[in-house]
């Protein structure tokens, strides 16, 4: 017996591979909104230091790094050293705009958080103009226990919440 297999048409072949083609661009993922307007090698040196893409921009967390203690703002001599490292690292770059955002736990008020949250955020943002970045390129935001990260009802999910971060503001 022979059957007759249909032979597809070579133009037919170009066009179904090139339909192909685009398809699979389609699917490729564009490079994060949160690195628009910086360079490639501001994004690498950001990366070096630890800071991740995030919704806003380039942030960098201290949630793992410098975590705050129960009810303080105050930044201990070790992080105030790697806050005005980056502070420095910053200016090196010539980043034009930066956000800090502090953040606590759910322990306390949401008034007595939100001023915690701010003092925190105030504590890094003055270590950030120690080591030279200019103040009024800062942003000190308090946001209270609003954002949590990890869960409020462990003591490591408190510490993990009292923290800050550092939004590099995309131009």
């Amino acid at each position: 017996m022979i059957t007759h297999r249909p032979r597809l048409h070579p133009f037919i072949a170009l066009v179904a591979v090139c339909l192909a083609a685009l398809a699979l661009a389609g699917c490729q993922s564009n490079p994060p909104q949160a690195s628009a307007g910086l360079s490639t090698e501001q994004i690498a040196a950001l990366r070096a230091e630890g800071f991740e893409p995030g919704d806003d921009g380039m942030e960098f967390s201290t949630s793992d790094r410098l975590l705050f203690g129960s009810d303080e703002a105050m930044l201990a001599p070790q992080a105030r050293v790697a806050v005005e490292r980056i502070g420095r690292l910053l200016v090196r770059l010539d980043i034009s705009s930066v956000r800090v955002d502090g953040h606590t736990d759910d322990t306390g008020t949401p008034a007595h958080n939100d001023q915690l949250s701010l003092q925190r955020a105030a504590s890094v943002a003055d270590a950030l103009a120690d080591a030279g970045f200019p103040r009024e390129r800062l942003n000190a935001r308090g946001l209270g226990s609003s954002m949590p990260i990890a869960d409020n009802q462990s003591t490591e999910g408190r510490q993990q919440n009292r923290r800050v971060v550092i939004v590099i503001v995309s131009p």
